[in-house]
């Protein structure tokens, strides 16, 4: 059996800035494979540069929510039944099945719809021996592609599953309505973390043999430039969300009393929160609130910039931030909260774990120690250098997981 061509289904990849670890992941998976094929949900956007023999098929155009009508809900009668049975059997409890099962009926024509649509676009050039089917998320065309294996057993498909598609508390009423679904139907899921992997296990543990540990890793830059300074040079790079918490760090620098200067990489809805809280800093911070940016500009950035620390204060992670990977390539210390696989990179040899219940003081006493602490130091960051290398190099990392998909 020789495999040949790879179906990625991404959600919104190669269009806009989402679902950067792909930048990295791509061009190692298309030297193993004669084509490459990505198919994104939300084909919108600018599309990034693809390696040669990658091409995108935009199947979902114009079709995104569109659902199943009377006859296909009538032709596909067992297989949706086949849905709502395991679904309802997941449910935390009557009462939430009762609430969500009109949202999972709606969401599971929807799915059918898009199952038509992908099937009769490619089924037939689909063979099992031939191709491999990668989910990059366990969600939305996770539930597509199961539906297509119960009408064709013979489909097989791979998935990554990292912190939306993976924990209850990210989904409404704590629960993935149908996570139950997927497991059952994957041949394989990629987690991302040692912390992933192990939560997934103990929920499923019928299941723990389809589960297996696959970082996502970053691409080899560099080491960044750097030297002392008066001042402080932090940086971060996070969605401003709740679950990141960036206003722990604003409200640890008004606590400062020293220069410092910090970069912040990313955008959200809460902007409007951390802007104001910015401007009251006082004129010792210096701030640049970068926004959301490409991928290939924040590394330029890192290769032309001197940062003495790197913080991370996420309340939760499906697996090992790539932001963290990224830093710690360039030799860049790191301070992190303990979530998910944050520990698996923020370690002894490359910075200082901090409680995931951190307060803003917490974070500020940290801080005002570091320039007189053993990582503000040239050798201290060719270790972090090094303990990246070793972990998260993607030539390494997806190497392996290259090897793993051709022989699926």
């Amino acid at each position: 059996m020789e495999r040949k061509e790879l179906w990625l289904f991404t959600i919104y990849f190669p269009y806009g800035n989402g679902e950067s670890f792909l930048e990295s992941e791509l061009p190692i998976l298309a030297r193993g494979f004669e084509r490459i094929r990505i198919i994104p949900l939300v084909p919108e956007g600018k599309a990034r540069a693809l390696p040669r023999n990658v091409e995108v098929v935009r199947v979902m155009d114009g079709a995104l929510y569109r659902t199943a009508g009377l006859l296909r809900m009538i032709t596909t009668f067992r297989r949706w039944r086949t849905v709502m049975r395991i679904s309802n059997g997941s449910a935390p409890s009557p009462a939430i099945w009762s609430r969500q099962k009109r949202e999972v009926f709606t969401r599971l024509r929807q799915a059918l719809y898009r199952e038509r649509i992908l099937t009769a676009r490619m089924a037939n050039a689909y063979d099992p021996d031939r191709v491999v089917l990668y989910s990059y998320w366990t969600s939305d065309w996770a539930t597509v592609l199961g539906l297509w294996k119960l009408a064709r057993p013979e489909v097989h498909f791979i998935s990554r599953m990292m912190g939306f598609d993976l924990f209850d508390h990210r989904a409404q009423d704590n629960w993935q309505m149908f996570q139950a679904f997927h497991v059952r139907q994957v041949s394989h899921v990629l987690t991302i973390s040692k912390a992933a992997q192990e939560h997934i296990c103990a929920r499923y543990p019928l299941a723990k043999e389809k589960f297996h540990l696959s970082h996502l890793a970053t691409m080899d830059h560099g080491p960044g430039p750097w030297a002392p300074s008066g001042t402080l040079r932090i940086t971060s790079c996070a969605n401003l969300v709740p679950l990141k918490r960036v206003h722990l760090l604003v409200e640890a620098l008004a606590l400062l009393r020293m220069p410092v200067k910090w970069t912040h990489f990313g955008d959200g809805d809460e902007r409007d929160l951390i802007g104001p809280m910015v401007r009251a800093l006082p004129p010792i911070i210096e701030v640049e609130l970068m926004g959301s940016r490409p991928n290939t500009e924040v590394i330029g950035w890192y290769k032309a910039n001197a940062v003495d620390v790197f913080v991370h204060t996420s309340e939760t992670e499906g697996g090992v931030p790539v932001a963290l990977q990224e830093a710690a390539s360039f030799g860049i210390p790191l301070i992190g909260a303990e979530a998910g696989g944050v520990n698996e990179i923020v370690t002894p040899q490359t910075g200082m774990l901090l409680p995931n219940g951190l307060t803003a003081e917490d974070l500020a006493t940290c801080l005002r120690g570091f320039r007189n602490s053993g990582w503000y130091d040239a050798q201290a960051r060719q270790g972090v250098r090094a303990y990246w290398s070793t972990n998260f190099n993607a030539e390494v990392v997806h190497g392996r997981l290259l090897e793993n998909l051709l022989n699926s």
